[in-house]
């Protein structure tokens, strides 16, 4: 039995002050286009490092903003994390699910950096929010291309669509100087 407490519903950003919004897997995709349309705050937490087939795990990452601008094809993001204008895509026919990292990962992230990862699941995120059963979470994605100060990165994040206020997913980025894979739980919210 799975038991739901306020640390998780805050760590999906939830609550806010003018009370729980629609869920996302009540709105038709034209709804959800034009509510995501927009400024977001990003913050990107926990996640793991793979290179030299090591996993390592990652602190609390870097916050940025991001902005969500309609386009002549659909949806498009900006931000100062990935400089650049970068197609968005809602994702209907290959699903993509999220998993928690091992709890060997997680109790070594914990003991190393003072922090204990709140890691939901999709099938958590999608109870969590309200989704009437058999119907998933929007999903959409995005990738591109950044020069890091630690060289190129291939990146990529997807991101289940809570509500109009609230996205929470995975960012995936190759980091070609040191051959290796960072992922982060990610979290957008406004």
């Amino acid at each position: 039995m799975i038991t739901w407490t306020k640390p998780i519903a805050v760590s999906l950003g939830l609550f806010v002050l003018t009370g729980l919004p629609v869920s996302a897997c009540n709105l038709s995709k034209e709804e959800l286009t034009l509510s995501l349309i927009g400024d977001w705050q990003v913050t990107n937490s926990f996640g793991t490092l793979t290179f030299d087939g090591k996993t390592i795990p990652l602190p609390a990452g870097n916050s940025g903003q991001a902005r969500i601008i309609p386009t002549e094809t659909g949806l498009a993001v900006i931000g100062d994390m990935a400089p650049g204008t970068h197609e968005l895509e809602f994702i209907e026919d290959a699903r993509f699910t999220l998993d928690a990292p091992s709890q060997t990962i997680l109790e070594a992230g914990e003991y190393l950096f003072g922090e204990k990862p709140q890691i939901v699941t999709s099938d958590e995120a999608a109870l969590i929010v309200g989704c009437a059963e058999g119907k998933m979470l929007p999903q959409i994605y995005t990738s591109g291309r950044f020069q890091d100060p630690e060289g190129l990165v291939d990146f990529e994040v997807f991101l289940f669509v809570l509500n109009e206020r609230s996205m929470y997913g995975i960012l995936s980025g190759k980091l070609h100087a040191m051959g290796g894979q960072a992922k982060r739980v990610t979290r957008w919210s406004r």
